[in-house]
Order: structure tokens, then sequence, then C-alpha cells
């Protein structure tokens, strides 16, 4: 049974997994590609069919899809010294999840659709960010300092200016042009017109 080069037959796991890759730069999708087949290997590798086998006894395979995926990349990361990058790890993490999802579609040991997606995807995300250490207090830190940023005008069009957005000040005419004008601005030229 070789699953690494089939391509999924669920919709919803197959619209998914297609809207995740369209995201991936090239840089990203080499490495991601290479994560995926090794998960893949590693999930089939093994007595009586590998890991995915054992969603037949599953109790909760969807949450046993998406723990499982995310355990496996780590494994791999493992392996690989640390030098598996992140940046790639997650989103094929994902696409471990989808695989493993749709073959216990497959199997008959749970119907997926967008509601057992949404599920497996919070129980992935869940499982991503306590491996990474990334807590609830964390991410509401986070949540406030960009929050702060947001509401201070000074630091937005620091932040504008360093982007590229708004020119730095003494900048070619050339380069000003082509910013877009401050909100007061574009107020005016619509009052005016």
């Amino acid at each position: 049974m070789s699953l690494i080069n089939e391509p999924i037959q669920n919709s919803v796991l197959e619209a998914a997994e297609q809207q995740l890759e369209g995201k991936l730069t090239p840089a990203i999708h080499e490495a991601y590609a290479r994560i995926v087949v090794a998960g893949m290997m590693a999930a089939l590798h093994g007595d009586k069919g590998g890991i995915l086998a054992s969603l037949r006894d599953s109790k909760d395979p969807i949450s046993d899809c998406a723990i499982g995926a995310v355990n496996l990349c780590l494994i791999l990361r493992k392996k690989s010294r640390g030098t598996m990058p992140l940046n790639a790890m997650v989103p094929a993490a994902m696409t471990l999840m989808l695989h493993a999802l749709d073959f216990a579609n497959k199997i008959g040991v749970v119907q997926i659709g967008t509601p057992e997606l949404v599920r497996a995807t919070h129980i992935f995300a869940g499982a991503i960010m306590k491996n990474l250490g990334i807590t609830q207090q964390i991410l509401q830190n986070a949540i406030g300092k960009v929050h702060a940023v947001t509401q201070n005008q000074d630091t937005l069009e620091k932040m504008k200016t360093a982007a590229g957005i708004n020119p730095a000040p003494g900048a070619p005419i050339a380069a000003q042009s082509s910013a877009m004008p401050s909100p007061a601005a574009a107020r005016g030229l619509i009052n005016g017109i």
C-alpha cells in the first residue's frame, strides 16, 4: 500500500491542501516537500502498515491524526538535528495531518467534512503551540503589544516608512509620489472633487 504519492481524495481535505501549498514560497516548498515525503514514509513504515494503520483502532481518529502529524514532524526535526526549517515543518505537519485524515476517511473510521477539519485544525494548532512553548500568556502579551503599536501613530508611521509604505523624510519626489496619501490627504482629495 503506497500512499506516498497518492493524492488526497476527500474534496474538503484536498481544497485545504491546495490552499496551504498555494501560500508556500518556492524557497520553503522544497524543504516542505522533503518533509512530507519523509513523514509519509515514516508513517507507513513498520509492522502492519505503520502509524497510519493504527488509526483503525483509534478512539479519536481526528485528534490522533492532528497530534500524530505534529509529533511525527517533531521526531523528524530531532533526527535532522534541528536543521529542519520551522517555516517548512509546520505546513508539512499540516499536510501530513490532512493525508492522515484522508486515510481515516477512506478506511471508514471517520467521515471528514468541514466541521471535522476545523476540529482537527484546532487540535493541530494547540499541539504545535504547546510543543514550541507558546503559551496562552505569550499569545496575550503579543496581542497586547500589537494593539499598543496600532494605537501609537508615531510608531505606525515609523513602521510604514521602514516597510516602504511611507517615503522617508527627504526622499526624492518620485519615491514620494508613488506612496499612498495619508487618510487626511485622501479626504482632502475626495472633498475637492
